[in-house]
């Protein structure tokens, strides 16, 4: 077990009741996870079962769910299971959702194959490496399947700047550090920024990359609604759209969406 599993499972117990509504309801988070959709939903779509780690409140196995896709969403956090399991019941997708609380890079499939795997929102950011992955997707994913992971970036330059300007240099490159400790509901946990090119030697030959893309790299994010007026949005938007798409910039973003194509 990650030696640091317990104090994350705290503090995503703790979060789970808040989430929703700090982060998935509020107006940019809906916005971002809506950009996220947009990518995942191309990668599985021809996917009929996938494997959601680090599912959260559910939003994204829902999603899937919705789509018509059979989901196993498997998460460390029982208050976060719990919500997931309430939602997809309002929903009516509770029958395309297998619920299973456990730690993400533990999880044994029990025979089951999948043809699509997510990981979304930093979960993985959670554990300092990633081979343990490449070890599931050899006992549960069909050859030639997508895996798309959101990673949090390892600099976000909009969050730079105005810490930089507010004379906070800290602040500005906190994650730089390796790893970072953030506080979640005052449990500190400890943060790892992967970079592409640290992803890609985890993850092995078998994991061709096919599409990066940002999350957001001049643009707020919850929490930061204060930024956010229309004129903001204007001068701002074109660059960050062009920064997030293009390959060179699209890690330094305050998320990055990276498509793999898994070849055994």
């Amino acid at each position: 077990m990650n030696p640091h599993q317990p104090s994350i499972q705290e503090a995503f117990d703790r979060h789970a009741s808040v989430y929703d509504e700090r982060f998935s309801s509020a107006v940019l988070g809906e916005r971002i996870r809506s950009d996220f959709w947009q990518i995942a939903d191309r990668a599985f779509a021809s996917s009929r079962v996938i494997l959601d780690l680090g599912a959260g409140t559910g939003e994204d196995a829902i999603h899937f769910a919705g789509n018509g896709i059979q989901v196993t969403a498997v998460d460390v956090s029982p208050g976060m299971i719990a919500r997931l399991q309430s939602k997809a019941m309002a929903k009516g997708v509770s029958g395309r959702v297998r619920c299973v609380t456990g730690a993400m890079n533990e999880y044994l499939p029990d025979n089951l194959r999948f043809d699509g795997i997510v990981s979304n929102f930093g979960a993985i950011n959670c554990l300092p490496d990633l081979t343990w992955l490449r070890a599931t997707c050899n006992v549960a994913l069909a050859p030639r399947s997508p895996v798309v992971l959101t990673t949090m970036g390892w600099l976000y330059p909009l969050e730079t700047a105005v810490h930089l300007l507010k004379g906070q240099p800290g602040h500005a490159f906190r994650r730089l550090k390796h790893p970072c400790e953030v506080k979640i509901e005052g449990v500190a946990v400890r943060v790892y920024y992967h970079s592409l090119n640290q992803m890609r030697r985890m993850l092995g030959p078998q994991f061709r990359l096919e599409r990066v893309e940002g999350l957001r790299a001049f643009l707020p994010v919850p929490g930061w609604e204060h930024l956010e007026p229309s004129i903001f949005q204007r001068a701002l938007g074109p660059i960050d759209r062009f920064w997030c798409r293009w390959s060179v910039t699209a890690t330094l973003a305050d998320h990055f969406v990276s498509v793999w194509r898994y070849q055994p």
